[in-house]
């Protein structure tokens, strides 16, 4: 008989707004994914898409993902409905990109680390992240933005919560903020427990804004961004690149 207690629950929320050429992969590694079907749950939030992505999500999930629909494109108030349809059940919160998708075993590797690290007071974590599509550029400025992510405690395209901390101070995304939500949610969330830091093979990011931006300019862009005060954040309209 399978013991439970050796699978976390992970409630996986994906905020998803024109996301028509990268959803499918997200959501179909989520459904081959080596873990037990009845241990996680997928929350896919389609904020006010214009394209196809909500056919799409209607196509791969069939009624085994929850799926919300509101008319806000705001990451932010779309992590936050996702957030609010999280299982009672539920260990940890992967709040994931659109973009962004698992290898098969990425749960079960992500379990038995959490597991090993239960007497920690884990409360908040990132990890390293692969390229796609990969080539040796693409791999190298991801050791290096991995490296920047690791040390400045500082996040992008996945944040992983325990759902406690979350649920018990009532931890929210800054709904007037659609740059850096997700480093701020995590700082809130440190303050409850320990952060964590992930290697792994097994989350593969899309290097779109990159190809769109240049490798330089982008970096350019996020130190600019990233040293402003989140009073000034606030009035950043965080540009979608699709």
């Amino acid at each position: 008989m399978r013991d439970d207690n050796h699978f976390l629950f992970f409630s996986i929320v994906i905020p998803a707004h024109n996301e028509e050429g990268y959803i499918d992969k997200t959501l179909h590694s989520l459904k081959t994914i080596a873990y037990p079907k009845d241990r996680y749950e997928v929350i896919v939030v389609q904020n006010g898409s214009t394209d196809s992505t909500d056919k799409i999500i209607g196509e791969i999930s069939r009624g085994e993902f929850k799926v919300l629909n509101i008319q806000i494109g705001n990451v932010s108030v779309a992590k936050n409905a996702g957030l609010e349809q999280v299982s009672p059940k539920s260990d940890w919160v992967i709040l994931l990109d659109a973009d962004t998708y698992f290898g098969q075993n990425f749960l079960q590797y992500l379990n038995e680390y959490l597991l090993e690290c239960k007497k920690k007071n884990l409360s908040c974590g990132m990890l390293s992240l692969l390229p796609y599509p990969d080539s040796r550029l693409a791999r190298g400025w991801y050791h290096f933005y991995n490296f920047a992510n690791h040390a400045t405690r500082t996040t992008r395209s996945i944040q992983i919560l325990n759902t406690e901390t979350l649920m018990t101070h009532e931890l929210r995304c800054n709904e007037l903020l659609t740059f850096d939500e997700d480093t701020e949610l995590l700082g809130r969330c440190k303050k409850y427990g320990k952060y964590f830091y992930f290697v792994t093979d097994q989350v593969f990011s899309s290097t779109r804004r990159f190809d769109k931006n240049g490798w330089i300019k982008q970096l350019f862009i996020w130190i600019s961004w990233h040293f402003r005060p989140y009073s000034k954040k606030m009035k950043i309209n965080y540009p979608v690149v699709r």
